[in-house]
């Protein structure tokens, strides 16, 4: 049972709700992750609270989101396990808000979203279940693409692509350390 994919999953829309309702882009201001803020007063929570906030303009980016991590949580779930599945979903969200702040650390554009915890989910589901790896290495090439030849400034490919890193980096460490757990099912 994928009990912390669904879990998450929860969590996303409960907090969507309640973004809205406590003003929707007034609360991504607060809980958001700007990077000259997080430059200035290294607080950490908006690392997290951002992967849990999304664009309250358009349930697009929430439910793009939820598929998402829906579909990919399941399969990294089920190799790793329930803590190895959030320990990979949250270090990759905060990689991917790392790497937003390193490419851009002057603005003070709030980036909200799981899409940084999401990509890594796809660069470790991509290994578990090499069937995938067409459609991870595609997605991944569109994003790298848009951050470096221009897209709509409202989506961090920075965020997508250090998440995706965030995952690499987990499949090597498994790999170095001679875990069984991403063995193709």
């Amino acid at each position: 049972m994928p009990f912390m994919t669904l879990a998450l999953v929860l969590v996303n829309v409960l907090a969507y709700r309640l973004e809205l309702a406590s003003g929707g882009r007034a609360a991504c201001d607060v809980y958001g992750l700007i990077p000259a803020h997080f430059v200035k007063t290294g607080e950490i929570s908006p690392l997290f609270s951002s992967l849990f906030l999304h664009d309250p303009a358009s349930l697009l980016h929430l439910g793009g989101n939820m598929v998402f991590l829906a579909i990919f949580g399941v399969v990294v779930e089920e190799a790793l396990g329930h803590v190895g599945f959030l320990a990979v979903y949250v270090a990759a969200g905060i990689l991917g808000g790392l790497t937003y702040v390193f490419v851009d650390p002057s603005s003070i554009t709030p980036i909200v979203g799981a899409s940084g915890a999401i990509f890594g989910l796809l660069a470790v589901a991509g290994v578990i279940r090499p069937r995938l790896m067409g459609f991870v290495a595609a997605f991944v090439l569109i994003n790298v693409f848009h951050a470096f030849f221009g897209a709509d400034g409202s989506v961090s490919f920075a965020a997508h692509i250090g998440g995706f890193f965030g995952g690499f980096l987990v499949v090597v460490l498994l790999k170095v350390t001679g875990s069984e757990a991403l063995e193709a099912a």
